[in-house]
């Protein structure tokens, strides 16, 4: 891909965009629970779902960074 036709994303948008990928394509493609609810009640994913998580993230961002420029801020 030529470099001028590349999207530009702050830091920010670029880590939102691909954790909201990776989060739903984790969901999607999880046939167990991948959620635990904490004493307090907070809820967050299990350690198995948030290792998955984040091997999911990298390969977004990989293929994300072939289409956009992250601009830091």
């Amino acid at each position: 891909m030529q470099t001028g036709m590349r999207k530009h994303l702050t830091d920010e948008q670029f880590l939102e965009l691909s954790a909201d990928i990776a989060g739903a394509w984790l969901e999607d493609a999880s046939l167990d629970n991948i959620w635990q609810e904490e004493d307090n009640g907070d809820e967050r994913y299990t350690d198995d779902a948030q290792d998955r998580f984040n091997d999911i993230l990298d390969t977004v961002q990989g293929m994300l960074n072939e289409y956009v420029e992250v601009i830091k801020l």
